[in-house]
């Protein structure tokens, strides 16, 4: 038996019964328990993802364990594109497209940035040193 029930009963006293509580009555923490796991995973890959600006290139860095990381250097920098939707200027953030010479499709995207306007600025300066 429970040594923490136990400390609790009189002297000669005697258990006939014990039970535990219903599942139900955790029904708000179960209710809510599917959202954490998301949260979490929200949480880790957004202190696990970096937009590195360098003297030398532009890093996208990202990884709890593992680690993934793409560059491109100024010098190969053809064109940075913001793209905001009407939300992302009220609540300041969008994404960022750096083109290189190799054409097509952006060969860096970074999505949701905070001032991305103010980051490309940070970048396109570095592009005409």
């Amino acid at each position: 038996m429970n040594k923490k029930i136990k400390k609790h009963l009189h002297e000669g006293e005697e258990i006939q019964y014990v039970e535990r509580p219903s599942w139900l009555k955790y029904h708000r923490a179960l209710m809510f328990s599917p959202l954490i796991v998301p949260l979490i995973h929200a949480a880790v890959k957004k202190y696990t993802t970096h937009l590195v600006i360098t003297n030398d290139r532009v890093l996208l860095r990202h990884g709890l364990i593992g680690d993934n990381s793409k560059a491109v250097r100024y010098n190969n920098m053809t064109t940075v594109k913001v793209n905001q939707s009407p939300l992302g200027a009220i609540l300041n953030y969008g994404h960022i497209h750096i083109h290189t010479q190799t054409g097509g499709h952006a060969d860096l995207v970074f999505h949701y940035i905070k001032n991305p306007i103010e980051v490309k600025k940070k970048i396109e300066r570095r592009i005409k040193i």
